[in-house]
């Protein structure tokens, strides 16, 4: 796949003080083996000058450091990706779109088009929104498939004239297998709650705002998402200073 070629996640050093522009430095006489030649100004400045270059020497290395520190390999290893592909593409070697397009199969396209919608899907059924009519579907597929044949409707059942709804109590009779399978489904379902999260410690000083477990989760995940945007406006509420 092709980099993302917006800049990783930016760094800025400050230059040492008296930094002066690389024409500058290099006009600075430079000392040699020989000094003898040279007048004691001159050799106060090359002095200076070698002094300045060291400076700025030790403070390049040292902000590298830095920045490698802070940026983290991540952000390295994706700044070496945009700078090669900057360069592949200067030279010409980086693949054009049509290129791609003409040597993708149909069979691909197809594949890349079937996971793009099913990651839409799923896009929004993170944070607080996980009680959607989405994710309750598939955990009605799940029980089905969990129930096999015994919890299936059979065509002579669905077959059957519109019911009347005045006709209270003649529904035939539910099968025993049907009940027991609803009990192990639901026995399974505690099973796995049990094993799956661990007991929260109830606090008594907190504010009830739940009716029950499952409100009580999509409160939590609600605040999580929305309090430092709403905490000044409860606490204006509580104290009665709401404009």
């Amino acid at each position: 796949a092709r980099p993302d070629t917006r800049m990783a996640t930016g760094y800025n050093a400050v230059p040492p003080p008296g930094h002066l522009p690389e024409a500058e430095a290099e006009a600075e006489p430079v000392l040699t083996g020989n000094t003898a030649n040279m007048t004691p100004q001159e050799r106060l400045a090359a002095l200076k000058a070698k002094l300045k270059d060291a400076r700025l020497k030790n403070h390049k290395a040292v902000v590298a450091e830095d920045r490698r520190n802070k940026l983290g390999p991540d952000a390295l290893k994706k700044e070496r990706a945009e700078r090669a592909y900057a360069k592949a593409k200067e030279d010409g070697h980086v693949e054009t779109e049509e290129e791609k397009l003409l040597r993708t199969t149909a069979e691909q396209a197809g594949e890349h088009s079937y996971k793009m919608e099913k990651k839409e899907k799923r896009r929004g059924e993170y944070g607080w929104d996980v009680f959607n009519n989405e994710a309750q579907y598939r955990h009605y597929k799940k029980q089905l498939r969990r129930s096999g044949d015994v919890g299936r409707i059979g065509n002579a059942e669905a077959d059957d004239a519109d019911p009347d709804p005045l006709a209270y109590g003649e529904a035939r009779p539910v099968e025993q297998a049907r009940v027991q399978a609803l009990v192990d489904d639901m026995h399974e379902a505690a099973l796995r709650r049990a094993e799956w999260s661990r007991r929260r410690t109830f606090d008594e000083a907190r504010d009830v705002t739940y009716i029950n477990k499952r409100n009580e989760i999509y409160n939590k995940k609600i605040e999580r998402a929305f309090d430092p945007y709403t905490a000044e406006i409860k606490a204006n509420l509580e104290r009665g200073t709401a404009l």
